[in-house]
């Protein structure tokens, strides 16, 4: 956690508000797992660490209520939500028609070799699956931002960023490790995009969420 407020307030010294500060602060720790679902802290506790008032914690926090992923309780503490099974799935019906519609439409806008760098990573993956999952993940999470940012739809790729996120507070994520299938999904969808086929790019995408989903059910119900 001292790295993660380290880095943080190192970022203070950028043009930002003492607000968004606190935001990416607190996030982060949800996202990298520092605050585990069910922890219960204080917005005073989370402003000393990062050496700011509680006001502007205190508005992060609002924000992040709002975005479904910490809960203030009637005593005024926080808890890390705990995103349940049912919810997931509901994400992943969600992640399949966004990201489904921006394979389409990054495929109906591509140039020449943008995929190029991607497609490469993602063959050299399914060529050597060997690797752990915090690896995997960065990959992964670098595959559908390609995918979301190549859409050219900034209010999609919010949602589609917003969506991953919420999923990724499930912390169930240590599915069946089958990395080599994975990245051959991914690339089936850059291919479609490089081809400009914006058709087989959205199915490409959906069989993808679909593997998502079933290598989750698959892992929980034999765990």
């Amino acid at each position: 956690m001292d790295d993660v407020a380290t880095k943080m307030k190192d970022t203070a010294r950028k043009p930002a508000s003492l607000t968004e500060q606190a935001y990416q602060y607190v996030r982060s720790l949800i996202l990298a797992q520092e605050l585990q679902p069910g922890e219960v802290f204080t917005e005073r506790a989370l402003a000393d660490q990062l050496n700011a008032s509680r006001t502007p914690m205190r508005a992060a926090i609002n924000r992040l209520v709002g975005e479904g992923l910490v809960e203030r309780l009637s005593n005024g503490t926080i808890v890390i939500k705990q995103v349940a099974i049912e919810e997931l799935m509901d994400i992943l019906i969600i992640r399949r028609l966004l990201e489904g519609e921006a394979a389409a439409q990054a495929a109906q806008r591509h140039t020449v070799n943008s995929v190029d760098s991607i497609l490469e990573k993602s063959r050299e993956l399914a060529r050597h699956p060997e690797m752990d999952f915090e690896p995997f993940w960065k990959y992964d999470d670098e595959f559908h931002e390609f995918v979301a940012n190549a859409s050219g739809r900034p209010i999609l790729k919010q949602h589609v960023q917003n969506i991953r996120q919420r999923a990724r507070m499930c912390h169930v994520v240590r599915m069946e490790k089958n990395f080599e299938q994975q990245a051959l999904e991914h690339i089936a969808v850059l291919e479609a995009i490089a081809s400009g086929d914006s058709v087989r790019a959205r199915q490409a995408m959906e069989r993808h969420v679909d593997g998502v989903k079933d290598r989750f059910v698959r892992w929980y119900f034999t765990s």
